[in-house]
Parts: structure tokens; sequence; C-alpha cells
């Protein structure tokens, strides 16, 4: 399908907007972030204090482009950039993987919705942090947080593409047709753009992330039957 002006228009200013704000993050607004390497740093401090010898600096000379900060490091204009493209691609890719699920998972996204898959989300995190308690002081079973915690992750990517796939429909709806990964696209690179404002947005995209978690847990992770057993029978 030709695809209309506006859509280009959205998805270059968006794209445009990322690296502005990328690039003000790690040169004019650095200082609202937490000081990186400061753990290196150290080291290096405790290795030369404790043989009474100079010892040569710890990790690698980084490579630094003039006005953009280290290629390497957190908080850096490279930093934000792939760190907003590594979201981009592993939502879509949650796309591609569960095209069904994503679907009957986005079908369920209203706006009088989304405060209950808020409070799914937030209740999610309550009882995932009981059971880590509760593992880790059984002890035997404490090989098992890591694992809550990469479901937990893969929930709130799934609802991460899901509710991107519903935000796009209603790009579609006001800028006309387009394939669906590009209008998920779109709406990611919305939650991008927006999580690059310092404070503000960071409070914004931990609300997306819990809302994320609890649409997965509400849905089953697009599951068609939701929370039934149904499946287990012939």
């Amino acid at each position: 399908m030709p695809l209309r002006w506006g859509w280009v228009g959205l998805l270059i200013g968006l794209i445009l907007v990322a690296l502005l704000l990328a690039w003000l993050d790690s040169t004019l607004l650095r200082p609202l972030f937490p000081a990186p390497m400061m753990g290196a740093k150290r080291l290096e401090l405790v290795r030369s204090e404790g043989s009474g010898i100079r010892l040569p600096p710890v990790g690698r000379r980084e490579l630094v482009f003039y006005g953009f900060g280290p290629a390497g490091g957190l908080f850096s204009f490279w930093w934000f950039v792939t760190a907003g493209v590594g979201v981009a691609l592993v939502a879509l890719a949650a796309l591609l993987a569960l095209p069904g699920r994503a679907r009957r998972a986005a079908d369920r996204v209203t706006v009088a919705a989304l405060p209950l898959m808020f409070a799914a989300g937030i209740a999610t995190l309550f009882l995932g942090l009981a059971l880590t308690v509760l593992l880790r002081v059984g002890f035997v079973l404490v090989s098992i947080v890591p694992f809550l915690y990469g479901l937990a992750l893969l929930g709130a990517v799934f609802g991460v593409a899901a509710l991107a796939l519903a935000a796009g429909r209603w790009l579609q709806a006001r800028l006309g047709p387009a394939p669906p990964l590009l209008a998920a696209l779109a709406a990611l690179l919305v939650l991008i753009d927006v999580s690059l404002v310092p404070v503000a947005g960071w409070v914004l995209l931990a609300v997306a992330a819990v809302t994320s978690l609890g649409l997965s847990v509400l849905t089953r992770v697009g599951s068609a039957t939701g929370w039934s057993l149904d499946e287990l029978n012939l």
C-alpha cells in the first residue's frame, strides 16, 4: 500500500527528536544522571594503594566523538541511541514471533482498561517481590529468582509490543492506512522520545512498563482462552 506523507513526516520527526534528546541527555543534561564508571575508578585506586605502585588503568581507552561523548559507557549519546534501537527491535521481534497473541492482547487495550492493567502490573510486582523474599529465605530455591525476573521481563516486553500495536491502530485512524509493524514502530518511537525526557520521562516509562506487565498478565500473554485450563483438554 502507498505510504502517506503524514507517516513519513511523523517517523522522520520522531527519529530527529530522539536524536536531539539523546544528545541533550549526554551533554547539557548529563549532570542529572548518576556518574558512570565509578566502580572502575575506585578499583583502580584500591589496586594502586594496596601495592604502593601506580598500576595501569583498568579497561581500555575510550573512543570519544567531539560533542557526542564516548562511544562506550553509560549515559553517552551512543548508549541512549543503542538502548532505544534495542527496545524497538525487541518489541518488533515480539510482534513478529507472536502475531496472533499480540493482536488479541492489543484488542483488549482501551482507555478504560489501562488503569486496571496498571493495577495488575503493580500487584504482579508485589507478588514477585514477596516470592523473591520467600525463595531467598528458603535458600534451596534461590536459583528460581532469576527465572522469575526473566518471566517478568518477557511479560513486560510482550506488553510493550501489544501496547505499541494498539497505539499504532490509533495512529492509523488519524494518518491513514499503514503496515502494522510501521505503525507500531511509530508508537515505539513516541515511547522512546518520552523516555529520553529526564525525570518526567522516566516516570512515564516506568508507568508504561508496569502497565505492559499488567497487560500480559490479564491477557495471559494474548491467549485466546484467557485464564482457563481448557487448553489442557484433548
